[in-house]
């Protein structure tokens, strides 16, 4: 967080924008509240003009005196450089720049992480109906690249580049039908929107984007076969996680290539996938735990003002 020590937290606006790899989201909410204001995406095709987006918002709305950022990138200090585009957001320099009363910067992941409690039941498609045994989350989501976040509780949220890992991808590629590939040497070139048309570009030597492949799933026989053989990768890697970590409060799936995937998706096959090769005492483990894909749109903005919010409180108390 960086603030202007001398200015309390006025009752105005916060200014809401999450910058993916893709897509730069935004909103306005009333700090206290739940609800997004004049949701908005745009392509992220050119962040050499940030500083006169930013400004735009701060010209249509007078009100606005908080900034919470959410970024695809580590987090070091004050600082995030995204991990897929050239482009780097430092919240004291943000600050010195806008007269704004606060500026914070969350990894996009930790954001997503601040989400969950937030997330109704009824927003969530269950794949494997666990119970809590302890407070830890596991929240993941494939995309541009791979994210993940554990959540301990609502005030903890850990965020992880675990896709830029090579945890597990030897013993993934063993066990898939792409042994013979050199093309996947870090867990996200084979679980993400990319490691989708790494895996096509392997079985047909063409190259697609993750959404046509998506959109030839019933027509193209190698399109099934990709989605297919990505939602084994998916399954077993979540069930390495879910060693690591013992999520006992339940593994999230997010985001929106995960939604495009839903209706893909054979409950059946991947928890068979998720359990597979499984000691009896590991297996047992496993099915305690809970699997949910999360629905909701904009999960890392509902994170972004979520986390404002309790931050407000404390500050306020």
């Amino acid at each position: 967080m960086t603030a202007n020590s001398e200015i309390l937290f006025p009752l105005k606006k916060v200014l809401l924008i999450d910058i993916g790899g893709t897509n730069l989201r935004s909103a306005i909410a009333d700090i206290g509240t739940s609800d997004l204001l004049n949701p908005q995406k745009v392509i992220t095709s050119n962040l050499d003009s940030f500083d006169d987006i930013v400004q735009s918002f701060l010209t249509e709305e007078p009100l606005i005196d908080h900034i919470v950022f959410s970024v695809a990138g580590p987090k070091i200090n004050n600082s995030i450089t995204m991990t897929n585009r050239e482009f780097t957001l430092n919240a004291d320099e943000v600050l010195q720049r806008f007269n704004l009363s606060s500026c914070h910067v969350l990894n996009d992941w930790e954001s997503i992480g601040y989400s969950l409690s937030l997330i109704r039941s009824d927003e969530m498609t269950c794949l494997s109906q666990g119970y809590k045994f302890n407070d830890t989350a596991l929240i993941i989501g494939p995309g541009t690249g791979l994210g993940a976040s554990l959540v301990i509780s609502d005030d903890i949220v850990l965020p992880t580049e675990i896709g830029n890992s090579i945890l597990s991808i030897e013993s993934l590629m063993v066990s898939s039908a792409l042994q013979a590939s050199k093309n996947f040497n870090v867990i996200e070139d084979l679980i993400s929107g990319k490691g989708i048309s790494n895996i096509y570009r392997h079985f047909s030597g063409v190259d697609k984007s993750s959404e046509d492949i998506l959109l030839a799933y019933e027509d193209d026989e190698l399109a099934r076969k990709s989605i297919d053989q990505f939602l084994i990768s998916l399954a077993q890697f979540l069930s390495e996680l879910a060693l690591a970590y013992i999520p006992g409060n339940g593994i999230y799936l997010a985001g929106g290539l995960m939604r495009s995937l839903r209706s893909l998706i054979s409950t059946e096959d991947f928890i068979g996938n998720f359990l597979v090769n499984r000691k009896p005492m590991h297996r047992n483990l496993l099915e305690k735990i809970s699997i949910n894909l999360i629905e909701k749109e904009m999960t890392c903005l509902h994170g972004n003002l979520n986390y404002f919010n309790k931050l407000f409180i404390k500050n306020s108390a």
